[in-house]
């Protein structure tokens, strides 16, 4: 439950809205009203500001808050392989999909994308499953991984490849062994794996997504998106994935009805989707 004693958040949002876009490009009109409310409430309550305009001055004022709030507007909740049952339709149906098409076609380059990376755990997922795949030895697929976020201490922190030991328990045993190495308080993700993933701060409703991608992991994004803004990110995604490519969202979020027609269920339940 949100913390909600002291401080009582009023005035006009629009203003701030507009400062934030102009100062540090993440637009905030495209998320709900009331998500945007609550994790600015965040900041004002540990700031005791008890209104949008004094946040907007303390803002001008001390630029390094902008981090901060950034950070609290998004949420970095997430683990190597997180939600299993996903994963396993990811190993056993996408992947052997994507690398059959390629030997097909005698195509080598596979390209995926992490949307909303956050500290990295999900694009280093990718890689080892890719690899895992390939056996020990991949013949000649050229594997990328762009990694986008808007948070940039997040993608710091993912750029590190370096986590507490705890998360270790969540990579699968063979690829444990095979893609990290570790102490007793850390572990990080070797070379291998970390080659392969490219970082960059990307807004979805501003800026140019990837291209040619064959699999596009978008999980727990939504939540923050109006249904129109939902459909226009659908719209991107279809644009951005080549035909028959895969598309993942979130196991609570939805396909609109609308732009979904675009696409085909592989899992519903695990909300894995095919380009058509």
């Amino acid at each position: 439950m949100e913390d909600t004693e002291d401080v009582v958040v009023r005035g006009n949002l629009a203003p701030l809205i507009l400062q934030i876009e102009r100062e540090r490009g993440v637009d905030l009109s495209q998320y709900r009203a009331s998500y945007v409310e609550r994790r600015l409430g965040t900041r004002l309550r540990a700031l005791s500001l008890p209104t949008y305009r004094e946040y907007a001055a303390y803002l001008a004022e001390r630029p390094t808050e902008y981090a901060r709030l950034i950070d609290a507007l998004t949420v970095n909740v997430t683990d190597f392989f997180r939600d299993p049952p996903v994963w396993d339709v990811i190993r056993g149906e996408v992947i052997p999909s994507i690398l059959a098409h390629k030997a097909a076609a005698g195509h080598h380059a596979v390209r995926a994308w992490s949307a909303g990376c956050a500290t990295g755990e999900e694009p280093y997922s990718i890689v080892m499953a890719f690899l895992a795949a390939k056996g020990p030895k991949p013949e000649r697929m050229l594997l990328s991984v762009t990694a986008t976020d808007l948070d940039p201490l997040a993608m710091q922190t993912a750029q590190r490849a370096e986590y507490d030991i705890a998360k270790i328990e969540h990579i699968p045993h063979a690829e444990r062994t095979r893609f990290v190495t570790h102490d007793d308080r850390r572990f990080r993700v070797i070379p291998e794996v970390t080659e392969k993933v490219r970082f960059r701060k990307l807004d979805l409703f501003s800026d140019q997504p990837p291209l040619s991608i064959d699999l596009i992991l978008c999980r727990n994004v939504f939540i923050y998106f109006e249904r129109e803004q939902q459909e226009r990110v659908i719209g991107l995604f279809h644009r951005s994935l080549v035909k028959g490519g895969y598309l993942v969202l979130g196991r609570t979020e939805k396909m609109p009805t609308e732009v979904g027609r675009g696409f085909e269920a592989v899992s519903g339940r695990e909300r894995v989707y095919r380009k058509l």
